[in-house]
């Protein structure tokens, strides 16, 4: 075990769940860990609001890989299960395809099976053989992505050329995209979707994003979705409450407005007030390129210049709308997606062209299917999640949401109301939006890209920005655009990556 370093002082940038999930194990080891952030709550991306008697979680919906989670509290010496509870959800999800079928996607072999020959009699054999053959796949790859190039540091390419794990680089489908990895197991078009949509997790096209990425379908498939019996926001408490306890303070509607940076070494921050606070160590876990662009000044930084940081790839923003019901559409489960008919003109439109899609494909998420008390008695709660590019345009210009959010939300409505939810305008008895401009306003999202950036391959693994500071002494990273990813599960991950990564740097010195 490294020895403690009592008194010595770390400060974090951000309290989303990276910065707190960081915050709780260096204050372990007896650092002095302050945690600066500019909202009111902890949380960032995985905020909650609470409107006319609807609990809403404005960002991520679901868990995946749990055993992050409780690996965390385990190494601070405690059980996540006295903190918050979970339950695994079946089916998955539903998928609403745009002839009106459905296919529900299970983490039960059995139950897959008798999907699959309910969605697609004829075929039902060849394919079940294909979804075991991609499971059979998946699972070969899965150990070697997770144990060498996700829960280690990234190090750097010099040295992943020169390492054996170099030649299992062209065995883990890094070179083509999910799609074309989905394509090698079903003949079926709908059912290489249900197979590679989960890009859009991270923020991509599945046409774009490598084949490795293909393990989230398999995580789901092998190890479940899960649901926070309180809302996802309960997972925040939860690190949070873990956070303090392991002794981490966390200063509320403090922002921070600069990075101390002396003879190329951070020193501190510098916050809105005019107050400096110095360290031996800063943290942030504001996005990456945002850090950069808001938090360090131009002369320190040469590799992350503005210039060059308009030249990374960025995965899409996301418009919200949070609905609340009178109605109960029993055609939706817990998640739910609909797809376009012209899906792969959708995907091109928000990747490749950067404008308002002219056909929806969208998210709706019903956690009142779950725990009905998030709402009103007698009352759902829907959360519609659009796709759209991060500074959209429309008729060549870029879309200003304060402006263009109304005309959005009812382009919104008219689709789910084309898709089954039969006068739901009707039934609509509270309404919030949340806009691209809004994440970048509640989470410092740079340029309102909700998923940070993109996981294409050269912004994966040793090509990511990393998590030490290229150009600044004492500077570490923490969080979504840094390794290994975007997710709450990659987060946490990136939480303990970072602290090995200090501690190896304070076992040097």
């Amino acid at each position: 075990m490294v020895e403690s370093t009592a008194g010595e002082r770390i400060i974090v940038i951000g309290a989303g769940m990276g910065g707190l999930a960081l915050a709780a194990r260096l204050a372990k080891h007896g650092y002095s860990v302050d945690v600066y952030e500019k909202n009111a709550s902890a949380g960032g991306r995985v905020a909650q609001t609470k409107v006319k008697g609807y609990t809403i979680d404005l960002g991520p919906t679901f868990l995946l890989m749990p055993q992050e989670f409780e690996e965390l509290f385990a190494y601070c010496g405690n059980d996540i299960h006295d903190f918050v509870q979970y339950e695994p959800l079946s089916p998955l999800y539903r998928l609403h395809y745009w002839d009106g079928t459905h296919l529900d996607v299970h983490s039960s072999l059995p139950e897959m099976k008798k999907e699959l020959e309910r969605y697609d009699s004829p075929r039902a054999e060849t394919n079940f053989q294909g979804f075991l053959d991609f499971l059979t796949h998946e699972q070969e790859k899965y150990p070697v992505i997770y144990n060498r190039f996700i829960a280690r540091p990234a190090g750097s390419l010099l040295r992943l050329i020169f390492s054996s794990d170099f030649p299992k680089l062209f065995q883990l489908d890094g070179f083509h995209s999910m799609w074309e990895n989905a394509d090698q197991f079903f003949s079926n078009p709908k059912l290489n979707l249900a197979f590679s949509f989960q890009s859009m997790y991270v923020g991509e096209s599945p046409f774009v994003a490598p084949g490795t990425y293909s393990i989230i379908p398999f995580v789901e498939l092998t190890q479940g979705v899960w649901y926070p019996t309180q809302g996802m926001n309960g997972l925040v408490n939860a690190v949070e409450t873990l956070a303090k306890k392991m002794g981490a303070t966390i200063h509320y509607k403090k922002q921070v407005n600069e990075i101390i940076i002396e003879n190329g070494q951070a020193k501190g921050i510098r916050l809105a007030s005019g107050k400096e606070e110095r360290a031996s160590l800063v943290i942030s876990n504001l996005d990456l390129p945002a850090t950069y662009a808001k938090l360090v000044p131009s002369p320190h930084r040469k590799k992350y210049s503005d210039e060059k940081l308009k030249k990374l790839k960025y995965g899409c923003s996301a418009f919200m709308l949070y609905l609340g019901v009178d109605q109960d559409y029993s055609q939706l489960q817990h998640h739910n997606v609909f797809f376009s008919e012209n899906y792969t003109q959708n995907f091109r439109e928000i990747f490749d062209q950067r404008i308002i899609p002219s056909e929806l494909s969208l998210y709706v998420n019903v956690p009142t299917r779950t725990n009905p008390k998030l709402a009103p008695k007698g009352k759902h709660l829907l959360y519609v999640l659009v796709p759209v590019p991060y500074s959209a345009k429309k008729e060549g210009e870029v879309i200003d949401w304060n402006h263009y959010k109304n005309e959005f939300m009812h382009t919104i409505l008219d689709t789910l109301e084309k898709n089954g939810l039969t006068d739901l305008k009707k039934h609509i008895k509270m309404t919030k939006l949340f806009t691209p401009s809004d994440w970048e306003q509640l989470a410092g999202m740079h340029v309102g890209s909700t998923f940070g950036l993109s996981p294409i391959f050269l912004q994966s693994s040793v090509f990511r920005p990393q998590q030490r500071s290229e150009e600044i002494g004492n500077l570490y990273f923490v969080g979504a655009s840094t390794h290994p990813g975007s997710g709450m599960p990659m987060v946490l991950i990136s939480a303990r990556t970072a602290e090995k990564l200090i501690q190896d740097d304070r076992k040097r010195k």
